[in-house]
């Protein structure tokens, strides 16, 4: 037990920030003491229920950066003029602020707890091989995950892979490349595992997980993952087999996916992306481009709302008339991953291989996305590796619309001086500084 406690105080004081957290760090949940030793099977299952809060915590705020930057949206608080100053690329940004510090803690406090289960899990008697195999399919594919989302936002700056032994943390990758290799090596890891857990996992999940919930189905979101981390590495040739091994459904029903999901009893979590129609102050607007820059008739425009009333973003320099909609509930599930970025993700891997053959038959998806997602007759432009790629990545923009996807897209394609600049003086963000207290620490 002492090295147990040693080792989560050790970790939070490494990564703790001085900014305001969607979830305190708990240091009397399960998941940091007393397993990592002969942990019984409640014990595991508790950290499988920690790392699934953990993998939802701080979501507002890594959509939220992600939109902004990426033109998205705009988000205003009233209590924070930083997401219309700092945020959208107005001046420099600062490293000690929450849009630095939320999101880099709340992935490695997703990492630690996935390394707990990991430790617990190898540790153990009371399981067999294949549930063991599924306790680590489960938690590589998470750390995997929350591995993920701290890189997309500091990309180049690099990440910690090895957070293991907080006396010995493992230094920062070097770009953006190596932190992409390290997470996929790490799903095939966690794809391994899945096909050695038998026919049924020894733990339960949430109903975001309906039909992904045995080894098998669950190894299928791996491979979905997998899919979307070979295309940042621009692996295109990776992508098309992973995409081929997931869920994929060309002609199934684009929502079927892995998904957060949230309720709004006393004790749960809402959907932070959610805010009601003709909120005042404090809220989320679509993008000033969004709206004009679609086709007309494009269906997906539903997820901008007219407002009422048009709401002043920058003190009477920039106002906004829509506001983001694309969730539009508190309960409202949110992708892990979903069927339509997977036929976008073949899309792009078909482009990318750019044959003749492959460039029609990425036509065809692309049309199955204009035509029932945006309601849109089908292509009819220049059927070139160009033109398609500028095709693929408008489909993205319009099918995955606030799914924090855009500014990612853009900076792997080097076209975020595509992007619009609102006001002089703006810029665009290539990634969100490093934690002001990782700064020279081991290895930082």
């Amino acid at each position: 037990m002492k090295k147990v406690n040693q080792y989560i105080i050790a970790l939070v004081a490494v990564f703790t920030f001085s900014c305001e957290l969607d979830e305190p760090v708990d240091l009397n949940n399960p998941s940091f003491g007393g397993v990592l030793t002969d942990a019984n099977i409640g014990q595991l299952n508790e950290l499988v229920t920690g790392i699934l809060a953990r993998a939802s915590t701080g979501m507002g705020v890594y959509h939220d950066v992600a939109g902004v930057i990426g033109r998205d949206i705009y988000r205003i608080d009233v209590s924070d003029p930083r997401w219309v100053g700092d945020v959208m690329g107005t001046g420099s940004l600062d490293n000690s602020a929450f849009y630095t510090g939320t999101n880099f803690n709340t992935r490695y406090n997703g990492v630690k707890t996935a390394n707990t289960l990991i430790g617990a899990a190898e540790n153990t008697t009371v399981l067999t091989t294949e549930e063991a195999q599924g306790y680590l399919a489960f938690a590589k594919t998470f750390k995997a995950h929350a591995l993920l989302f701290a890189l997309n936002h500091q990309y180049n700056n690099g990440i910690r892979i090895d957070v293991e032994d907080p006396n010995a943390l493992g230094p920062y990758t070097s770009n953006a490349a190596e932190g992409y290799d390290a997470i996929a090596a790490l799903l095939v890891e966690a794809a391994t595992h899945a096909t050695a857990a038998g026919s049924s996992f020894a733990f339960g999940l949430t109903t975001g997980f309906t039909d992904f919930d045995t080894p098998a189905t669950f190894g299928t979101f791996i491979k979905a993952l997998q899919a979307r981390v070979a295309l940042y590495q621009a692996n295109y040739a990776n992508a098309a087999t992973f995409v081929d091994q997931s869920f994929l459904d060309e002609t199934g029903n684009f929502g079927v996916g892995v998904y957060r999901v949230f309720a709004n009893a006393s004790g749960d979590r809402v959907n932070p992306l959610f805010f009601p129609n003709n909120t005042n102050g404090t809220t989320r607007l679509a993008h000033n481009d969004w709206v004009p820059d679609a086709e007309v008739g494009d269906l997906r425009l539903a997820k901008a709302s007219l407002r009422t009333t048009p709401q002043d973003v920058i003190s009477g320099q920039l106002v906004a008339t829509y506001d983001a909609w694309a969730v539009t509930s508190q309960t409202q599930p949110m992708a892990f991953i979903r069927n339509e970025e997977l036929i976008l993700i073949k899309a792009e891997a078909l482009i990318q291989e750019g044959s003749a053959a492959s460039l029609a038959a990425a036509v065809t998806l692309i049309d199955v996305i204009r035509v029932q997602s945006g309601g849109l007759p089908a292509y009819s432009g220049a059927v070139t590796q160009t033109a398609l790629i500028d095709e693929m990545l408008h489909q993205r923009r319009y099918s995955l619309f606030d799914e924090g996807h855009r500014w990612i897209d853009m900076r792997r394609y080097n076209k975020l001086d595509e992007l619009t600049l609102d006001l002089t003086g703006h810029s665009v963000i290539i990634q969100i500084p490093r934690p002001f207290n990782e700064v020279g620490v081991q290895g930082g």
